[in-house]
């Protein structure tokens, strides 16, 4: 498995290899602390899917004062799932995907419908 820091516009800058049998959650834990030792960045953005985050992990993302995009599975967060109950059209962003979002607790919830998934 590859760890690969790249700049906004997509320049690779850095990389770690790990085993290809640790877990994604345990690896993405310590790209980040190793991160903010090697590099003297100001602004930070984390970008990871569902298989790379746990709870501990944005917990130490955010004490880091990292910023962080990632994706979550429904029914592992609870202010996802909340999200579900708020009253509000999705937005049509494609012919066959919807939005919505909010802020919850400081955080921008957005939720995805993609019909036929």
């Amino acid at each position: 498995m590859i760890g690969l820091l790249m700049t906004k516009t997509g320049i690779p800058i850095g990389h770690q290899v790990f085993p290809g049998n640790m877990h994604d959650t345990k690896a993405f834990g310590m790209v980040v602390e190793d991160l903010k030792k090697r590099y003297p960045i100001q602004k930070v953005i984390l970008v990871g899917d569902y298989g790379m985050v746990s709870e501990a992990n944005l917990d130490q993302i955010r004490e880091l004062g990292m910023e962080y995009i990632v994706g979550v599975k429904l029914r592992k967060s609870k202010k996802a799932q909340e999200l579900l109950s708020i009253p509000g059209p999705y937005k049509k962003v494609l012919p066959n995907l919807k939005v919505k979002s909010k802020k919850i607790d400081g955080e921008t919830y957005v939720l995805c419908y993609k019909s036929g998934r």
